[in-house]
């Protein structure tokens, strides 16, 4: 009985230090990855604030609607294979088959935007802007196959600390040069060269610690490397359709408009960004939990756990919007004058808007964890739809004011779907070995 007596308590004890070392895990990865995020986003944001401060609002305009139609083209060169290489944890495919997939989704994204820069009516300016932003954002996407393999070996916390890296970078070489030189492009070039060079040996760096060796580099069978885009077609279809949605009202408003309004709608929608930073932040460590739950079929714990954060989602939404609506006309009246007074309650409606979408953008990864990548396409591909409807009926006839309220419906219409597709869709059939094409 002494026996049993001294060794229960060490059991117990045990498993309480186990209990607190993984949540101390957790906890650092949470911070981290969430620091990191908001660091890299909050600098790209600072680029556009600082743009018309050095320059004019026109110039952050021709920014603004580079990135719009970057954001679109980067979904090309990733096919959101990101969180299903996360989900998968290379038990369907190797390292080498995502890397030879991403070489392969880069160059096309490369193709598309050659494509754009040669038949559509931009600028000059705009035209190698750009094409500088998508060497940048694809340095960055080649990093991602090493953030995937972190994060999977639970070290988001190095990822975290790559990202502050590169956020600060990039803003530093953009802003010094900006400044300078007041050119765009090379502005656009050296941030691309030094901030996403310096994301990918950071997190090439932390890959071979990690794991003892390079990131695998032979020859890929030409089948599993097309079985796996094919996979990730659905996935590419769940996310163009928010990125379309946010890039289109820029677009748009353009035409309607011109360079200066377009680069106040950029202005002030920019800082929403840091709502769905956060949240995705907190949220990403979960990815590989919620793919576990999955894995072993309890789809009422993967609703009830859904639930909870998006109740979370929504309480800190509201937060977001009471410290808009008190501090957000003092703070852009201080940094840009008079001029934007009169667009700043606008942003209110915005950060509304952003809390939609953030629920949607996760929401999205849980269906991907639930193997129901084509329902999260299905659902997006109806947000778009109903979107376009209310953009082109909202921004021709009322400019800013139908950009923000109509980009705030598209967002709930977003939101509203993907949840109920999260919450009322069973669990979708796991891919086997045929499916891989292996």
């Amino acid at each position: 009985m002494k026996i049993v007596y001294l060794s229960f308590p060490y059991r117990w004890n045990a498993n309480i230090r186990s209990s607190v070392e993984m949540a101390m895990g957790v906890s650092k990865q949470i911070t981290y990855n969430t620091a990191g995020s908001v660091v890299t986003l909050f600098c790209q944001w600072m680029i556009m604030m600082i743009i018309p401060k050095i320059t004019v609002f026109s110039e952050a305009g021709v920014f603004a609607v580079a990135l719009s139609i970057c954001s679109i083209l980067n979904i090309f060169a990733t096919f959101q294979l990101n969180q299903y290489q996360i989900s998968d944890q290379y038990v369907r495919y190797t390292e080498n088959d995502y890397r030879a997939a991403r070489l392969t989704t880069i160059a096309l994204s490369f193709a598309l935007c050659l494509f754009v820069v040669l038949f559509f009516n931009y600028t000059m300016e705009q035209n190698l802007v750009i094409i500088m932003y998508m060497v940048y954002r694809n340095l960055l996407h080649y990093a991602y196959l090493y953030t995937a393999t972190l994060q999977i070996h639970e070290r988001l916390d190095h990822v975290g600390k790559c990202m502050m890296l590169e956020g600060i970078v990039s803003f530093a070489s953009f802003t010094v040069s900006y400044y300078l030189t007041n050119d765009l492009v090379s502005s656009v070039a050296i941030m691309a060269v030094l901030g996403g060079g310096v994301f990918l040996l950071t997190t090439a760096r932390g890959y071979h610690k990690t794991m003892g060796r390079g990131y695998p580099w032979h020859a890929a069978e030409r089948s599993t490397t097309s079985s796996l885009i094919k996979m990730g077609a659905p996935f590419l279809l769940s996310v163009v359709a928010p990125i379309v949605i946010t890039a289109l009202p820029k677009i748009m408003l353009q035409a309607v408009e011109g360079d200066e309004i377009v680069g106040i709608f950029g202005t002030l929608s920019a800082p929403t960004i840091v709502v769905p930073t956060l949240i995705m932040g907190i949220f990403a460590p979960f990815i590989v939990y919620f793919s576990n739950i999955s894995r072993k079929g309890d789809i009422s714990l993967l609703r009830k756990q859904y639930s909870k954060m998006v109740v979370l989602t929504l309480m800190f939404g509201v937060l977001c919007f009471v410290l808009s609506y008190v501090a957000a006309g003092y703070l852009f009246e201080a940094v840009y004058g008079d001029d934007i007074v009169p667009y700043v309650g606008y942003f209110n409606v915005m950060i509304i808007g952003i809390t939609f979408y953030s629920i949607g953008m996760w929401g999205i990864t849980v269906l991907i964890t639930k193997n129901q990548g084509r329902a999260a396409a299905i659902a997006s591909a109806l947000s778009l739809a109903a979107a376009l409807v209310i953009f082109i009926v909202a921004i021709p006839g009322y400019g800013i004011s139908g950009a923000t309220y109509g980009l705030m419906a598209a967002y709930g219409i977003f939101g509203l779907l993907i949840s109920l597709f999260v919450l009322f869709l069973p669990l979708g059939r796991a891919a086997g070995p045929q499916d891989a094409g292996v």
